[in-house]
């Protein structure tokens, strides 16, 4: 055969495969392929209910909507947002969580958040660009997306005239997207530096790349790797500790060490489970990849359990630079799954053994005594974890002297209000109410004064509690040294 015509024939055989496989990419698209295990998903949840159930009017509402599921057709799914722009994220992403009631994605979208190509139904294209690989909540792109703009044009969490709405920005500041506490006190501890200062430690940056932090000493590359690498906020691990492929139960060992590597801005506002798994209801999800949370939500109640993602694992050794697990974390993770039975298992979850405590700090949450500037910053470089506290006993029980110090809101403009954005426990909260106040003179709209009385309300349960006041009690201790560690020697509880 000539050797040109053999060339024309190999040419028009490739095109012709390639002609045949275009056609059948495009008469069996992948978004299609996720729509249909989308529809199977429902329709399996419905014959599970189906089962069970022994009513005979639900029994039919269940077999009709099965037939439903089983007659919808794969269709391209085109989100019109009120700016005119279109998005299709959702022809794939069926299922897909609604990320939060203040970021409803009929109006945000989602390309806002995430970046990528939101008209694309092809994955390469639509996923090109965005932020953070599907973490947008990262430090390193959160300016990008949590501190971008709206659908209204108006900046989100950064960029605001008033420095406490400008959250991207604080949080970059914080002791967790920073570890500069342990820096400073592990240098403190090796004689490098007198005060709790770190000298060339700048604003925003993690202390994880603070350049030679022990001056060459033998366990610099241990104190890297084990302490400031392990930095949830600002692109390090979490310390996670799960048996791989086992449910954990109180009768196990204790479980082995993971490295899940963080999210930021996620890190406390997107809940976990303890295997830090998607669980939720999109398909194109994987449901074994590490680091992602139980669903595509935000909120603002976060648990103490969240918390003790991090915190309240074990005991760090500084000067061996190594971390000793709880021996107790098998029974935590599996009360962590919902398993607690009473108060107690509650107590014994909160803090590591041995650990001294009050009894309202483990009846409260985490977030309900740590202010917001406490946990995401307030614009400071702090390198010492007492300088960025911002609150202590006192500012809710006051003192042998005087009550806490409170503030009347007078406007609707408060900052106040915008604790309870996202958080329908929140009790209501309006010009005229009389709220506690730090003794750095940050609000604390949880806790009211009503009354003789003062209240907190938890955060995460809106359960009410009666604070006890100093003031009028008992009690003798001197304000100067109202410390924490001072009151736990009257109220500890172990």
């Amino acid at each position: 055969m000539d050797k040109k015509l053999w060339l024309f024939s190999l040419g028009s055989l490739l095109l012709f495969g390639t002609v045949v496989l275009s056609l059948i990419c495009t008469a069996n698209p992948t978004w299609a392929k996720y729509q249909k295990e989308y529809f199977q998903a429902q329709i399996t949840q419905l014959h599970t209910k189906l089962r069970v159930t022994s009513l005979p009017q639900k029994k039919a509402e269940l077999e009709e909507q099965i037939s439903q599921w089983q007659k919808r057709k794969p269709q391209i799914v085109s989100l019109v947002l009120p700016d005119g722009r279109v998005e299709r994220c959702q022809t794939c992403h069926l299922g897909l969580e609604e990320i939060s009631a203040s970021h409803p994605s009929n109006t945000f979208g989602c390309t806002v958040c995430h970046g990528g190509n939101g008209l694309s139904l092809d994955l390469n294209t639509a996923h090109a660009d965005w932020y953070g690989q599907g973490h947008p909540d990262r430090l390193s792109v959160a300016s990008l997306s949590c501190g971008g703009r709206g659908p209204n044009g108006q900046t989100c969490h950064n960029g605001n005239n008033v420095l406490a709405q400008n959250e991207v920005d604080l949080v970059k500041t914080s002791l967790m997207a920073t570890k500069a506490g342990e820096l400073s006190v592990v240098r403190q501890m090796f004689g490098l530096d007198k005060g709790a200062v770190v000298p060339g430690l700048g604003s925003g940056e993690p202390a994880e790349q603070y350049h030679n932090p022990l001056n060459g000493n033998q366990r610099q590359a241990r104190f890297e790797q084990n302490c400031l690498h392990q930095c949830h906020q600002a692109g390090g691990y979490l310390p996670l500790f799960v048996l791989p492929g086992q449910k954990p139960t109180g009768n196990q060992t204790a479980p082995v060490k993971e490295n899940v590597p963080g999210n930021g801005c996620a890190t406390c506002h997107v809940l976990t489970n303890p295997s830090h798994t998607y669980c939720g209801g999109d398909v194109t999800i994987s449901r074994t990849q590490k680091g992602l949370g139980s669903s595509h939500r935000l909120t603002t109640r976060i648990p103490f359990t969240q918390c003790n993602q991090c915190h309240n694992q074990g005991w760090h050794d500084p000067i061996k630079m190594q971390f000793t697990p709880r021996s107790d974390l098998s029974t935590v993770i599996n009360h962590w799954q919902g398993n607690d039975q009473n108060g107690q298992d509650r107590v014994k979850d909160y803090y590591v053994p041995g650990e001294v405590f009050a009894r309202c700090e483990v009846s409260l949450d985490c977030i309900d005594c740590h202010t917001r500037q406490d946990v995401m910053g307030d614009g400071h470089l702090y390198t010492s974890e007492y300088r960025a506290v911002h609150i202590q006993c006192q500012d809710c029980h006051g003192t042998i002297y005087s009550p806490p110090l409170s503030k009347l809101i007078v406007s609707n403009s408060d900052l106040a209000f915008e604790e309870g954005i996202t958080n329908p426990v929140f009790p209501k909260l309006a010009v005229g109410k009389e709220i506690g106040l730090t003794h750095k003179g940050e609000e604390l709209p949880f806790v009211r004064h009503q009354g003789r009385q003062w209240y907190l309300f938890n955060r995460v349960t809106g359960e009410q509690f009666v604070i006890p006041l100093v003031y009028g009690s008992g009690c003798r201790q001197d304000p100067a040294q109202q410390g924490t560690d001072a009151c736990h020697n009257c109220h500890k509880t172990a």
